[in-house]
């Protein structure tokens, strides 16, 4: 990963070309590239969990590695920021999936060149006009008479308008309840922009177009990879693997019931052979209908 950006959080600043961590005292920690790589992909998935197959693939590309080499990074990382920021961050271990970047500060970390535009911004703003103390305004009888009038159709509105936003609080609450909380708090919805149905499953992934993936026969493939599971969540995204040029790669995230969850990841996209691998892996688990 290669970024020139410079990050302000709580008490630290870090230099992301200069791999530099500074505290307000003075004191400095230098991170490694592969500590920096790790330490800057929590920081762009601040507040949400980051699989563990994902910051593999991210930060070791093709390399094959064990997930101590990504323990060993987090333990590093853990140690800096205790020592120079324990009140404002810290990385929290999500069981069985990943890592989550926690920022306690109120505005959450900031990038300086957006800080300084936002101050630009701020610069620019007009200050609102004021009516002078000299004007004066004439009140006749009718027009308090109206006025008053005017005034109770007006609570009359506002008790009409809490009624309807109560109504819609009440079902979004329900649709929370319902909905939202059957899904991970680490799956951003957001990033699934295609759902259908492969018979009592439910499969969702992003624009695999995006990444040179035919949208179609990856239907397809994905439908013959889950065969051996039914009445369950599938999650796929697809992602441009920064180690090999012109690479797609995808993670899959599989909920089946009992609350049981897997992942699968493929560092390499190929149409046939990820169904296989997927259908192999699934079994290789004892799942089954």
């Amino acid at each position: 990963m290669t970024s020139s950006e410079v990050y302000r959080i709580g008490p630290i600043t870090y230099d992301s070309s200069t791999r530099t961590l500074t505290h307000d005292n003075g004191q400095t920690e230098y991170f490694t590239p592969r500590v920096n790589d790790v330490f800057l992909l929590l920081l762009e998935h601040q507040g949400t969990c980051v699989e563990k197959e994902f910051l593999l693939s991210q930060c070791w590309g093709e390399a094959i590695v064990s997930e101590q080499a990504l323990t060993n990074v987090i333990s590093k990382l853990r140690k800096v920021l205790a020592k120079h920021a324990l009140e404002a961050i810290t990385i929290i271990t999500v069981s069985k999936s990943g890592y989550l970047l926690d920022v306690k500060v109120d505005d959450s970390f900031v990038v300086l060149e957006a800080n300084k535009l936002a101050k630009q911004q701020k610069s620019q703003t007009i200050e609102p006009s004021f009516v002078s103390d000299d004007v004066i305004t004439k009140v006749h009888e009718g027009d308090v008479n109206q006025s008053v009038k005017l005034n109770f159709l007006s609570r009359k509105s506002v008790l009409y308008i809490l009624i309807i936003l109560i109504s819609m609080m009440s079902f979004l609450l329900y649709y929370m309840n319902n909905i939202i909380n059957t899904t991970p708090y680490f799956i951003d919805t957001k990033n699934y922009q295609n759902q259908i149905d492969i018979g009592s499953n439910k499969v969702y992934f992003n624009n695999a177009d995006s990444y040179g993936v035919d949208k179609e026969l990856f239907i397809k493939d994905i439908k013959k990879g889950i065969s051996s599971v039914c009445n369950s969540k599938i999650y796929a995204q697809f992602y441009y693997n920064t180690r090999i040029a012109n690479n797609s790669a995808v993670v899959v995230f599989i909920m089946i019931p009992n609350d049981r969850t897997f992942n699968f990841r493929m560092s390499k996209y190929k149409y046939n052979d990820f169904s296989k691998k997927l259908n192999s892996y699934l079994e290789s688990k004892n799942i089954s209908c």
